[in-house]
């Protein structure tokens, strides 16, 4: 570990977070009473909502006081500038929630994970359909600040694109989740990760999602089992998530927090990594079974990882080998003659002073060559059906060949030959 890590680590310990609501803050009773139904219900929306003429003094606020206190609690522990919108967010969603114990018949700290996922919804979408017309989508972001801290629900993988990094940083303070997630992005930076690059959107939702899995923003406490449970349950489904979680343990590790990530793929390393699962598997099948050279294979699959990433991110329909057609060979031609040198590269060792060039036309070659090759071979061997003839849907486009370089051959001297007669 570096000594700046060290004494980043160092200071972060003497500010450690702990849960902010006393565990025996709730009541025993989950049961809602009578008198609560009915003082909600006597409270009626304007006073729910704390609109410009809701009365503060009304008496119905008392009998629901069990039910407040641990909203007001937390969000009074949030990381979070109380600007007027956010007051009328917290204010709602307090009020969605109580209007929900009422049709329940059960306070919320009693909830199932289902009941919860049914507030917030699937998506936003979802969460507009169920909720009342006033709940805008502020509501939702608080009302998953309750679920977390209140109701014990932290299965957000569940809640679709859900927000993670904004969610940790009001749970667990900004400063204190970046200053973590600046700590994974120094040690992949120096491994040549892109993930550790600022503007990488990808690990500080990865990282906050494990912080919010483990109820705690301190990298300290990624045990080995924490990455696991996500991997075995599936929590971050496949492709870029997945193998961003693999960068994440391996930078956690190297700061000697767990063990390192077990490699299910062979001979495969986190060079080889950053395809959607169901490529990078017909990927190495191919590896393991090609007869070219070591180092001829080595790089073909390289290249083939790429174009899986950029499958994922421009072809999604194509990310299975199987479902590749002449149209999708079309637009990989077309998005190789634009690349850039990095563009969807997980390392860029030695790239530095190429960094966003043009690729020049022999890279553009070969990389096409390699994907005709994959699908040459993969045909010929009867593991994909000939929807497309690999030689023609991904021969080298003129437009490249013509900027090739010559490759004469050397041809012997007349002197040196002798006489065939």
């Amino acid at each position: 570990m570096t000594a700046a890590l060290t004494t980043a680590a160092s200071e972060l310990a003497e500010g450690r977070w702990s849960w902010p609501i006393p565990a025996d803050l709730h009541d025993a009773d989950v049961v809602l009473r009578e008198a609560e139904v009915t003082a909600i219900s006597e409270l009626g929306l304007e006073n729910l909502r704390r609109l410009k003429r809701h009365d503060p003094h009304a008496s119905g606020w008392a009998a629901i006081r069990r039910l407040l206190r641990p909203l007001e609690l937390a969000d009074g522990s949030l990381d979070s500038p109380p600007t007027s919108h956010r007051r009328r967010a917290m204010a709602d969603a307090t009020a969605l929630l109580l209007l929900r114990c009422v049709q329940t018949r059960r306070a919320f700290w009693g909830w199932t994970a289902a009941e919860w996922v049914d507030v917030l919804g699937a998506d936003q979408t979802g969460f507009r359909q169920s909720a009342p017309a006033w709940a805008d989508d502020a509501v939702r972001s608080h009302v998953a600040n309750h679920a977390y801290l209140l109701g014990g629900f932290n299965e957000f993988h569940r809640l679709g694109s859900f927000q993670r990094l904004p969610l940790a940083w009001r749970i667990f303070g900004r400063t204190r989740v970046d200053e973590e997630i600046k700590r994974v992005r120094a040690v992949l930076a120096g491994w040549g990760y892109r993930l550790g690059q600022d503007d990488d959107k990808l690990l500080p939702m990865v990282i906050c999602q494990l912080f919010l899995l483990n109820r705690s923003p301190h990298l300290e406490d990624l045990a080995t089992d924490l990455f696991d449970r996500v991997r075995t349950e599936r929590l971050f489904g496949n492709g870029a998530r997945l193998n961003t979680l693999h960068a994440v343990q391996r930078a956690v590790t190297d700061l000697g927090f767990c063990r390192p990530p077990v490699l299910t793929t062979g001979g495969a390393t986190a060079k080889a990594g950053g395809a959607p699962q169901v490529w990078t598997q017909w990927v190495e099948r191919w590896h393991a079974t090609s007869t070219l050279t070591p180092n001829t294979r080595n790089g073909t699959r390289s290249i083939l990882l790429k174009i899986g990433r950029w499958a994922a991110a421009e072809q999604p329909q194509a990310t299975d080998p199987a479902a590749w057609t002449r149209q999708t060979c079309a637009a990989l031609a077309a998005a190789l003659d634009r690349m850039n040198v990095g563009d969807f590269a997980e390392r860029t060792v030695g790239l530095k002073e190429r960094m966003g060039k043009p690729l020049e036309a022999s890279s553009k070659a070969s990389q096409l060559a390699a994907v005709r090759t994959f699908f040459r071979d993969c045909q010929e061997w009867e593991w994909l059906p000939r929807r497309f003839d690999p030689q023609r849907a991904l021969a080298t486009p003129r437009s490249i060949a013509a900027l090739l370089g010559p490759n004469p051959r050397v041809i012997a001297s007349p002197l040196d030959r002798s006489d065939s007669t």
